[in-house]
């Protein structure tokens, strides 16, 4: 159970930071590689363009878990208390049909992509390599919302009250 509450709290934030790091380093060898050889790495600048896109996507994720998600809440903060669990309960509604929809989308994109067999040109790499960062993004928002529902259904409870201790 250990390793299921590491990856709960962890998981995220680890594979965003090996994504930074991966990404300012392929940066910086493609800065001393124009300064010093004058020649540049061809394929620095796709790499690097497509951990920002898995960047992207993940951070979304996180931000999801964490609750960060930018909020208009002008008016939200002037409703009654009913009023306000009415909003929120619709709005998540809303946004948990939307990632469903999107992750079955682009999770269908993807599987085209691959079916199709591109590669980029730069790296070589196969092109459903970044388009998965979209099913990847939408499909772990998407739990880490309905993880969210679970909690605040449980009265706000969090790991240690459901079992992930």
């Amino acid at each position: 159970m250990n390793v299921l509450k590491f990856l709960n709290e962890r998981l995220e934030e680890i594979f965003l930071v090996v994504l930074m790091v991966a990404a300012v380093v392929i940066v910086a060898i493609q800065i001393v590689s124009r300064k010093i050889t004058e020649t540049p790495v061809p394929w620095s600048e796709e790499i690097a363009r497509y951990l920002f896109l898995w960047l992207t996507w993940v951070g979304a994720a996180f931000a999801t878990k964490e609750h960060r998600h930018v909020n208009i809440d002008v008016v939200y903060n002037r409703l009654s208390q009913l009023g306000k669990r009415t909003c929120t309960i619709i709005s998540t509604l809303v946004w948990i049909v939307f990632l469903a929809m999107m992750t079955y989308l682009s999770l269908k994109l993807t599987m085209s992509v691959a079916s199709g067999g591109q590669v980029a040109v730069g790296s070589g790499l196969p092109m459903w390599v970044p388009y998965a960062s979209i099913p990847t993004g939408m499909a772990l928002m998407l739990f880490r919302l309905l993880q969210n529902c679970w909690y605040d259904l449980r009265g706000g409870k969090g790991e240690k009250e459901v079992g992930l201790e």
